[in-house]
């Protein structure tokens, strides 16, 4: 049996994969499992039209328990990052509680009932996965995600094209929790799949590596990667004949691009963030020394044509 994906709305499919999909043992699912803005819905909704029967079973999730709930003692990460996770939960805490009731309970709900439901029907029981991650160099990760957010630091009435650039530029820097990306992948990755992905060397030239611990198959990519190669080291993971990735949700088919694209001319990252940024184990894990230099350069305002 095969669930033909491309006629379901997609919530349908959810509840299905998570609550009913387990108990017909049905098995090995992809799980798209990232930190966010690194190209994963583009993946998702091509794995989601793919009519192979290997790729049934297609779920995605930024984190399994809310952020907000956790206690930053108990998640292994340097002690150098602590202050920023227990300031990065404090946030997620009053913004959530500044949501209406309504969305509160729909995002309640979404957890309880699908990201959740992942971990307890798929993780926790150990059942065979195959695990998705893609990293992102640092601060174009968080420029992208503080516009994905945007209207938490500015209002949820206020359009972006309204303020004025220098103004977004100085909340992103002051405001924004910039250390998510060097503390994801032990904050999720590693508390809940047991791999730690800086004990595996990682080919930084071809950007990507499959690595496996018992009933987990990771395969990490770089979102820098061109479409045609993060296809092919997908299908080969996956075991397709063949793959195509179809771009989705981004950047400048939304209402915000253009302010996007004067904010990353615009903007001058002190030399203190980006020390954090790029000397961080994530950054020099993941890129090379020149490549380090160059974001740097792009960020400082040295190099604003560069792409992003």
């Amino acid at each position: 049996m095969h669930l033909n994906k491309r006629w379901l709305d997609r919530r349908v499919y959810e509840y299905f994969a998570v609550h009913i999909a387990p108990w017909l043992h049905w098995g090995d699912p992809i799980l798209i499992y990232q930190m966010g803005k690194v190209g994963s819905s583009s993946i998702r909704n091509s794995l989601f039209r793919c009519p192979d029967p290997r790729t049934r079973l297609v779920l995605m999730s930024h984190e399994y328990f809310p952020i907000r709930n956790r206690d930053p003692e108990l998640i292994a990460i340097e002690p150098e990052y602590r202050d920023m996770l227990a300031r990065e939960i404090a946030h997620e805490k009053r913004v959530y509680q500044q949501f209406s009731l309504r969305k509160r309970l729909g995002r309640r709900f979404r957890e309880k009932f699908y990201v959740e439901m992942i971990y307890r029907n798929y993780i926790r029981p150990k059942r065979r996965v195959k695990v998705i991650t893609l990293v992102r160099e640092p601060v174009a990760n968080n420029v992208s995600m503080f516009f994905q957010l945007l209207r938490r630091y500015i209002g949820p009435d206020v359009e972006p094209s309204e303020c004025a650039t220098d103004k977004l530029i100085g909340i992103f820097i002051e405001k924004y929790m910039h250390a998510r990306p060097l503390t994801w992948l032990d904050a999720e990755v590693r508390t809940h799949f047991g791999i730690d992905v800086y004990q595996h060397p990682f080919p930084i030239e071809q950007g990507y590596t499959t690595i496996t611990r018992e009933n987990v198959s990771l395969l990490l990519l770089r979102c820098e990667l061109d479409d045609r190669t993060k296809a092919r080291a997908i299908a080969d993971f996956i075991g397709l004949d063949e793959f195509e990735i179809v771009r989705s949700n981004t950047r400048s088919e939304k209402p915000e691009a253009e302010k996007y694209e004067e904010f990353k001319r615009m903007i001058r990252v002190p030399p203190a963030l980006l020390d954090l940024m790029y000397d961080s184990k994530f950054a020099r894990h993941f890129y090379s020394k020149a490549e380090r230099d160059h974001f740097r350069k792009r960020w400082s305002g040295g190099d604003n044509a560069a792409s992003t």
